[in-house]
């Protein structure tokens, strides 16, 4: 991959799980950095870039503030989300105005502004809904049982939209269940951080229903990937991609797969089952495949092996 300083690359959500590890790479391959993220962000993600990148801190949802940030861009990384499935079924007007509309403000400015390409990381663990079919391809039917999901489809959209009326082109990538080092194990998203920052701590793991819930691992690696394949391919005709590991697995499995690499007992609670959550997901990844020349170069056992370290170096820093 060749070296460009003169192309922009501006992350929405650069300080966080997925955007800093971004950061990192676009910095290593040479393109200039430009970081949006709340005002009151913890820029420790980032801490060792922040002479090198511009870090824009404001409101997504201010018109002005994403003038600022969008100005002199090439690329746009989407990657701002103030919602989870959670928090998204419980206040969906919140999710609504904070991530829809703020997007389409976003897009307004964005139409106009010779941006290159816009990458929105979606959601392949919600937008299909309860599958028909598996593995999940793109061409699935989309009917979301949660707001979340919903919110993701809706953007997805109004990408298309804007594509088709401004010709503002986009790559909308569909994530699995993100996982790896920096994830929040204290947050209400990620099975894996949140199992991981439990056992270490010593503490009982708790599963929303009986644990036959089956899903897609991806290790925050190969989505960094994927988002710099998007950036960087070429044709047009495919806007949609599945980015997974391709390989299902139930909270079961993964918490006997942990006590395999913690070779110690795991005290499980189980609750009652959520409505929002789709009984198995597992993605098709052939199209990133084969058009953007992506595939997973992570396993889940090693990827484990990674963001265990990390938690474990975190808890004895």
């Amino acid at each position: 991959m060749g070296k460009n300083t003169k192309l922009k690359c501006l992350v929405f959500g650069g300080c966080g799980f997925i955007g800093s590890h971004l950061v990192d790479q676009l910095i290593l391959n040479g393109y200039s950095v430009k970081v949006f993220d709340k005002t009151q962000v913890n820029t420790n993600n980032i801490q060792q870039h922040l002479n090198s990148i511009e870090l824009v801190r404001g409101d997504f949802a201010n018109k002005e503030d994403l003038k600022l940030a969008i100005r002199d861009t090439d690329y746009i990384f989407h990657l701002i989300g103030t919602t989870v499935p959670q928090s998204a079924t419980q206040n969906p007007i919140y999710d609504l105005e904070s991530n829809v509309i703020s997007t389409i403000n976003m897009l307004e400015i964005a139409k106009t502004a010779g941006i290159k390409k816009i990458i929105f990381a979606s959601s392949g663990g919600t937008i299909y809904g309860i599958p028909q079919k598996m593995p999940l391809s793109e061409m699935h039917p989309t009917n979301p049982i949660s707001a979340y999901g919903i919110s993701k489809l809706i953007v997805e959209k109004y990408l298309q939209l804007y594509w088709h009326l401004y010709g503002l082109p986009y790559v909308s990538l569909r994530i699995a269940n993100a996982y790896g080092e920096r994830q929040d194990p204290h947050g209400s998203q990620g099975a894996i951080a949140v199992f991981l920052g439990n056992i270490i701590k010593g503490n009982p793991v708790e599963i929303w229903g009986d644990g036959t819930v089956v899903r897609d691992y991806i290790h925050v690696s190969d989505i960094v990937l994927a988002c710099l394949r998007a950036m960087e391919m070429e044709d047009k005709k495919y806007r949609i991609f599945n980015i997974g590991s391709g390989r299902g697995i139930s909270l079961n499995q993964l918490i006997e797969t942990l006590k395999e690499k913690f070779r110690k007992d795991i005290q499980v609670h189980y609750t009652m089952g959520r409505k929002i959550d789709v009984p198995v997901n597992t993605l098709d990844i052939n199209l990133a495949r084969n058009i953007l020349r992506w595939q997973p170069t992570v396993s889940l056992e090693k990827g484990l092996e990674l963001t265990i370290k990390y938690f474990d170096e975190l808890g004895n820093a």
